[in-house]
């Protein structure tokens, strides 16, 4: 299979077979950088485990290391035209050490999900490498968070300086301390994957477990993988951030969060970083309709969940990831939000419910709308300044469908000291909107139970500003 790196597919990493080697094959990371210098190496191969595969950014490559987990770039919802990206193989070798090879850029990370599926696990020969750079824990903090959840090895390693077939327990290993950033060298061939052969023992597959679980994490800075189902999309629209560094909200569920009682919230958010790199068919999926999304190295820290570089979104679930026991059954019935009350906070989804008792007119406003494409931007026809003229279905509209946003007050029991303001749009809100557009058609009514977002949840003043919205 030719892929951008031009990898050469043997049966195994025989040194007779590749056209460099000379000598035998290396099993050590650290000799050959020690014997080779940072120039890099021609003649000689060393074989190492591929414990993960994943894109980087290919314009920032380098520098991101240097900068740790800061957002630098991301292939957005928004973003039509993504730069490539840089194809990442994260090894192991015999000795435990790590270290990530940035190969050649690809055009898109589209295939990234087949090369999980046959690279994680498998043997690899690297040829003609060199040197980017020696990183430390300290200047690559997201590096060495997913290393760390490699760490220890789950079979004995050998040791360094004693004879080859002297081995040690793992256990009693301190976690790597240093990674090298090994690059290719252009006109060589330079990674042979053997796909033919056994899931090495060394390769630890990604653990997936249930969101609740997840929850429960004490740790800070830990990796986790699950399978979740996402009901709702937020771009962050701050000003002072530039679109292509703007990060993703995704609000999930799974069935251990939906078949709980309430000690565990029904949704949790997902920050998906601009550092993340996502597919095409990731972000088409999640343009259209809820999806089953597999979120795989992704960063639990501080109560939240946070898609980082290093992160992939899969659509598929490769069958040697380890279950856990995790419960990954699809959910049955409809999905059900947490209600509005004293714990909400902002940037959430809830469900709310209660009286409308006040209405803000001087932020209602109506327009027509097309009654064949639903088009809102309707102009005035050029042959006749009374009628409305629709581009898209270049004819005019002669029965608008009038469309209206309201700005109501509700009061909720499940949270009576607070100002519980709520945008409610008609095309959505059937029990606000459904009847009338007066204004005083809509004081009294019963409201509930309403998808919302949590813009904003203060206590000084008691105010929660939500709007309505459309779960996937």
């Amino acid at each position: 299979h030719q892929v951008a790196c031009a990898p050469q597919i043997h049966k195994n990493c025989d040194s007779k077979q590749h056209p460099l080697a000379q000598n035998a094959v290396n099993d050590s990371l650290l000799e050959m950088v020690e014997s080779q210098g940072a120039v890099g190496w021609r003649e000689v191969q060393v074989r190492v485990v591929i414990q993960r595969v994943y894109c980087l950014p290919a314009r920032e490559g380098y520098r991101s290391h240097v900068q740790g987990n800061k957002p630098l770039w991301a292939t957005s919802i928004i973003n039509s035209d993504p730069p490539n990206v840089r194809l990442c193989l994260l090894v192991q070798d015999a000795y435990g050490m790590f270290s990530e090879v940035q190969l050649q850029s690809l055009s898109s990370a589209d295939d990234i999900e087949q090369y999980c599926r046959r690279w994680e696990g498998k043997f690899c020969c690297l040829a003609g490498m060199k040197i980017l750079q020696r990183t430390t824990r300290g200047r690559a903090l997201g590096l060495f968070s997913l290393i760390d959840s490699l760490w220890p090895p789950v079979v004995p390693v050998k040791v360094p300086g004693q004879s080859q077939d002297s081995e040690v327990m793992t256990t009693t290993l301190p976690p790597p301390s240093f990674c090298y950033i090994l690059t290719v060298q252009s006109g060589e061939i330079h990674v042979e994957v053997d796909e033919e052969e056994q899931i090495s023992h060394l390769y630890q597959p990604p653990a997936v477990h249930g969101l609740k679980e997840i929850l429960q994490i004490d740790g800070c800075n830990e990796r986790c993988s699950f399978w979740a189902q996402v009901l709702y999309l937020k771009l962050q629209t701050k000003h002072s951030v530039p679109v292509n560094q703007r990060e993703i909200w995704l609000f999930v569920t799974d069935s251990t969060l939906q078949n709980v009682v309430h000690t565990t919230p029904k949704v949790v958010a997902v920050s998906v970083a601009a550092s993340c790199v996502l597919t095409t068919e990731i972000t088409e999926a999640l343009s259209v309709a809820s999806r089953l999304i597999f979120f795989k190295d992704a960063l639990w820290g501080n109560g939240r969940i946070i898609c980082v570089e290093r992160t992939v979104l899969l659509l598929q679930f490769c069958t040697f990831y380890s279950a856990a026991g995790a419960d990954l059954s699809e959910l049955t019935g409809p999905v059900r939000l947490d209600e509005l009350d004293s714990t909400t906070q902002a940037n959430s989804i809830c469900a709310v419910r209660g009286t409308v008792v006040g209405v803000n007119e001087n932020t209602a406003f109506s327009w027509p709308t097309c009654d064949r494409c639903g088009n809102g931007k309707l102009e005035l026809c050029p042959q006749d300044r009374e009628l409305l003229y629709c581009n898209q279905c270049s004819e005019v509209v002669t029965s608008p469908v009038l469309k209206m946003q309201l700005e109501v007050f509700l009061s909720c029991p499940s949270r009576s000291q607070s100002t519980v303001k709520v945008k409610v749009w008609h095309d959505m809100s059937v029990t606000v909107l459904s009847t009338s557009y007066e204004v005083q058609s809509v004081l009294g009514k019963e409201v509930g139970l309403l998808n919302c977002y949590v813009h904003s949840a203060t206590s000084h003043p008691n105010c929660v500003a939500l709007e309505e919205i459309a779960l996937l």
